[in-house]
């Protein structure tokens, strides 16, 4: 059987940019929905001794059920990375339970809930073209919901959301804290929104730049794409954070790389090259180490960079005083004058969960975006569109990681996108293709994806395919 390339894309759109009607018909599921809405509206509440958000109440009903959906095969294979996941939710909770055992049950399981449950939710319900796109859209709409409060935060210091939200009976939410502690940044507060902290808000936007620079391209208007690109630039200097307008000029530099230089197939190849040269050239002409000269230019305070450099040197020394257990919630060594905030997830993670916890995140986490980044889809068309535009996101997103923490709500959005983008390492990698002359398959059979279990390759179970996935016959 001989398969051929199809030169068009996987789903049409008319030559105003419409929205196909197949994806306009997709709706989020209900779980998805409410996951969204409770990150919108941040509302926490006490369940016994055990802090809750709106969030994590949704996660507490859908994650069990999935999980015995996705291990009894009902969701498909189950994938090297949805075991490995699980294995650091154990590891987790057995390191906290050695290190920190009156808070292993509530921080671990809150802790697990927003990264596995996470995980899981978008594993389960985001599977498809289709419902990638929904979720894009229902992802937006809370954007440009926030951003009117965003803007009025940035002048008055008050975020309206949790304020508001604190004065409804037996609920609570976030204070005001960061504005009252830092101050004005160029001339404006700091809006959180409705996250814990403003950078998790400029995290929170500055995912979506790919999402709607790349992604959208050809299922909207350019004129509509270039607002919601602009919308999105709000947001994040709203949040008035590097460590969120960094991951933004990233993956918009990611994007004009890709724009003038598509026609060169190994420009990946030759942006690592030339990144990896100028990191040893810094390294080389300077009195201090690239790292440090990237610290003082990327962020937007000398005192931020220097306090970062000081968390990754303290923090590395925790990680070789307790390598293999890590040292749970217990207090991590440091100087006198230093906080206790650690501004660098996997670094954080690391010191808490010891080295094998930090491989199990960071395994998984890199296998998902490699092997999107390694299935050919063509190119062009509505499926290399959308894994463009999560790659890019995830790239940005990894980087951003290296210099803040993220927590709560944000630590769930995190693996809610990491498992969002799934179903890219696994849709069928000939999609838009059709059986060659003489084949005696029909072209629906060819179209098929053949796997194995626990394995990328192609191997002998068939999952149907996506319905935009399949070119009309």
């Amino acid at each position: 059987m001989t398969l051929h390339h199809s030169p068009r894309p996987f789903v049409k759109t008319t030559s105003t940019g419409a929205v196909p009607n197949r994806l306009e018909s997709v709706r989020l599921s209900l779980a998805v929905v409410l996951y969204f809405l409770m990150i919108a509206l941040p509302i926490h509440f006490n369940l016994g001794s055990v802090l809750m958000t709106g969030v994590r109440a949704v996660l507490l009903v859908t994650t069990v059920p999935i999980a015995l959906r996705l291990f009894s095969g009902q969701l498909g294979r189950v994938l090297p990375t949805d075991v490995l996941l699980l294995v650091y939710s154990v590891w987790s909770l057995f390191t906290l339970y050695i290190n920190s055992p009156l808070q292993a049950v509530s921080f671990g399981g809150s802790y697990v809930l927003e990264v596995f449950g996470s995980y899981l939710l978008a594993r389960c319900f985001i599977r498809t073209p289709e419902q990638f796109w929904a979720m894009c859209r229902g992802l937006f709409a809370v954007l440009i919901f926030s951003l009117p409060f965003a803007v009025y935060e940035t002048q008055t210091g008050w975020p309206p959301i949790p304020m508001l939200i604190a004065k409804l009976p037996g609920v609570f939410s976030y204070g005001d804290y960061y504005n009252l502690l830092s101050g004005r940044r160029l001339g404006l507060e700091r809006a959180q929104v409705f996250f814990s902290h403003p950078i998790h808000y400029g995290v929170f936007c500055a995912s979506l730049i790919s999402l709607a620079f790349v992604g959208f391209n050809g299922l909207i208007g350019t004129f509509r794409r270039l607002l919601l690109s602009a919308l999105v630039c709000v947001g994040v200097i709203c949040s008035v954070s590097s460590g969120a307008i960094l991951p933004m000029i990233l993956q918009l530099g990611l994007i004009f790389w890709a724009m003038v230089f598509k026609s060169i197939r190994s420009r990946w190849i030759i942006l690592s090259s030339l990144m990896a040269i100028f990191y040893v050239m810094v390294d080389a002409i300077s009195n201090r180490t690239a790292m440090e000269v990237f610290l003082e230019y990327g962020t937007l305070s000398p005192e931020t960079a220097y306090g970062r450099k000081q968390i990754f040197e303290w923090g590395m020394q925790n990680v070789w005083k307790n390598p293999f257990l890590g040292i749970g919630l217990n207090d991590w060594e440091r100087p006198w004058w230093k906080s206790a905030s650690m501004d660098n997830f996997w670094l954080l993670a690391t010191v808490r969960y010891g080295i094998p916890g930090f491989l199990l995140l960071i395994i998984p986490y890199l296998m998902i975006v490699r092997a999107a980044i390694r299935r050919d889809f063509g190119d062009d068309g509505i499926i290399w569109r959308f894994r463009r535009a999560w790659v890019f996101m995830q790239v940005g997103m990894i980087v951003t990681l290296c210099t803040v923490d993220v927590w709560e709500t944000s630590l769930s959005f995190v693996f809610f996108l990491l498992g969002a983008g799934v179903w890219l390492a696994s849709v069928p990698a000939d999609a838009g293709l059709q059986g060659g002359a003489g084949s005696s398959e029909s072209p629906a059979t060819a179209l098929r994806s053949r796997y194995t279990r626990f394995s990328w390759r192609p191997g002998r179970s068939a999952p149907e395919p996506s319905p935009l996935a399949v070119r009309r016959l």
